[in-house]
């Protein structure tokens, strides 16, 4: 069988922010100058000789169903590129459908041998494309652990005060709080944030506890904005107070007390510019970490104990 040109590159992931296969078979399209297509996507039975790209070993058994679904039906020649051979069922039954099958590594090329007439050699190249230099400036802002729907408005009146200051600047931004958190939203948030800060954005990926504290040791704003106002469960801005960040943030009557406007953070509602003497931003960092210790992991358990802050001699809320 002659292989046709291949006229689309067919994922099971697309969020190429939580699958290397999906990042590959996003950058492969590109160079081979065809779409990028979903396997679950309504136009797919349209193309005529798509690779198949993906491990056998993830496709869900909704996935496989449709998958034979279109192989019996499309009337496709497809392609095979494997990044992994375990000789399951799914596996042989996509050998046997390729027209041209295109091993990822040596073993399953040699896994392959005597299977197929025309098994090629191929390769993963590095799937590192974004070659700026995050170079120093005189402004950083960190920001982490952001819900799936960023809120655009407050970040780009942040936007407006950074321009006012006339230096130089960058925004650092990681997908969520813990190495195990999931990042299946990272993309969209990146895309949302992009669009905001086109030229100054760096994401950071989903970065473990010692680097987003590295991050905001390194950085002289942690920035983070919610629906009404910062709550007293928001745990990104108490991370960022313990370690005596200086928080922008937005403030409502349910806010917690210890939370005011220039004394421990910044409220983005009120704020007309950023304090940037640094005798101002020591001052409010000093008053952050004062203000964490008082609401610690030690605080909250003799709260806990005791039942009555009172009692406990604790802070009291709004």
């Amino acid at each position: 069988m002659t292989a046709a040109p291949i006229d689309c590159v067919v994922s099971h992931h697309l969020n190429t922010f939580a699958s290397g296969v999906a990042r590959f078979n996003e950058l492969l399209a590109q160079h081979l100058g065809v779409p990028f297509v979903g396997l679950h996507d309504p136009a797919l039975p349209r193309f005529r000789s798509p690779l198949l790209s993906f491990k056998a070993t993830e496709l869900s058994s909704a996935d496989l169903e449709h998958l034979q679904r279109l192989l019996a039906e499309s009337g496709w020649q497809p392609q095979l590129y494997l990044h992994v051979w375990e000789d399951l069922p799914v596996e042989r039954v996509l050998l046997g459908a390729a027209s041209r099958v295109w091993a990822g590594n040596a073993e399953i090329a040699a896994a392959l041998e005597g299977r197929h007439a025309d098994v090629r050699g191929a390769w993963t190249p590095g799937l590192l494309m974004d070659h700026r230099v995050i170079a120093p400036s005189e402004i950083v802002v960190f920001s982490f652990g952001m819900a799936h729907k960023i809120q655009t408005a407050r970040f780009e009146r942040l936007r407006e005060l950074l321009e006012q200051t006339g230096r130089s600047y960058q925004v650092l931004v990681s997908s969520a709080t813990h190495a195990t958190s999931s990042i299946g939203e990272s993309q969209a948030v990146y895309e949302e944030m992009e669009q905001i800060f086109p030229d100054r954005l760096f994401f950071l990926g989903n970065l473990s506890d010692v680097a987003v504290f590295d991050a905001l040791r390194r950085s002289t704003f942690f920035a983070s904005f919610f629906p009404r106002g910062v709550r007293a469960n928001n745990t990104s801005v108490a991370a960022a107070m313990e370690h005596g960040a200086v928080v922008i943030t937005n403030l409502d009557e349910h806010s917690p007390a210890h939370m005011r406007h220039l004394e421990t953070v910044v409220d983005i509602d009120r704020a007309q510019a950023l304090p940037l003497d640094v005798y101002d931003l020591r001052m409010l960092s000093a008053r952050a970490i004062e203000a964490a210790r008082a609401h610690s992991w030690d605080r909250l358990a003799l709260l806990m104990r005791v039942g009555d802050a009172e009692e406990a001699r604790l802070p009291s809320s709004r």
